[in-house]
């Protein structure tokens, strides 16, 4: 079951990233005299001179870089969730996985990458969000899923992604932020993860991986949803 789950992901992936390479994501601002920078594909993980984070915790700086880009803009709330990276230019771009919730009766917030440009003036704008397709889950009611107070995945918490995907083939999956557990009996997780498929020359995207633990500690797949694609 896995197996086939896997071979069928690897394909999905391999037909996202065609998909994505005509969109353009991130493109980085180009001030005078500056030469040209490498660009993102929409759901394509960083690649290009951007440094993956150490750590996906939102410190001050990011969330304060995030709200100065947002202030003009009207229609949705943006929360950053984890933070996925940086690259160097005539400035700093940044890469925040962000909530992004539309500012109308009964909407739902969904993920989306937000790119933000910082220049050497401390200016702040986005410069492309990259929208999963993916609804967030997050309801913090009881019985729902609540959001992570720190997006750092544990040992512990990569030990059990582990066991829950060591039966799956064709793609790897690296955890990089934990974005909420649920409580059941056990407890259900949602990670946010690079995913490359194992095949010459692949290109690596993201997926939202949902693993199952219970009460005795085992852990299980419970579902992938690829970053594009709705759940």
């Amino acid at each position: 079951m896995k197996k086939a789950l896997a071979v069928a992901l690897c394909a999905a992936l391999a037909l996202g990233a065609l998909c994505a390479c005509g969109q353009q994501a991130a493109a980085p601002q180009q001030n005078e005299g500056e030469g040209a920078e490498e660009e993102n594909t929409a759901g394509q993980a960083l690649t290009g001179g951007w440094e993956k984070a150490e750590s996906p915790v939102i410190t001050e700086e990011i969330r304060a870089l995030l709200d100065k880009a947002t202030a003009e803009m009207v229609g949705a709330e943006y929360e950053p969730v984890a933070y996925l990276g940086s690259q160097v230019v005539a400035g700093m771009n940044h890469a925040v996985l962000c909530r992004i919730r539309p500012v109308v009766p009964d909407a739902e917030s969904s993920y989306a990458i937000v790119y933000i440009y910082k220049d050497l003036q401390d200016n702040a704008e986005i410069t492309e969000i990259a929208e999963s397709g993916v609804v967030s889950q997050i309801k913090e009611i009881p019985g729902g899923w609540f959001a992570a107070e720190d997006p750092t995945v544990t040992e512990e918490l990569g030990t059990a992604f582990a066991a829950a995907l060591e039966d799956l083939v064709g793609v790897d999956y690296e955890p990089l932020a934990l974005l909420g557990s649920q409580v059941v009996a056990g407890k259900n997780y949602c990670f946010f993860c690079e995913a490359t498929p194992v095949v010459p020359n692949a290109q690596t995207g993201y997926a939202f991986v949902y693993v199952y633990q219970d009460l005795q500690g085992n852990a299980e797949l419970s579902d992938i949803v690829n970053f594009g694609a709705a759940e």
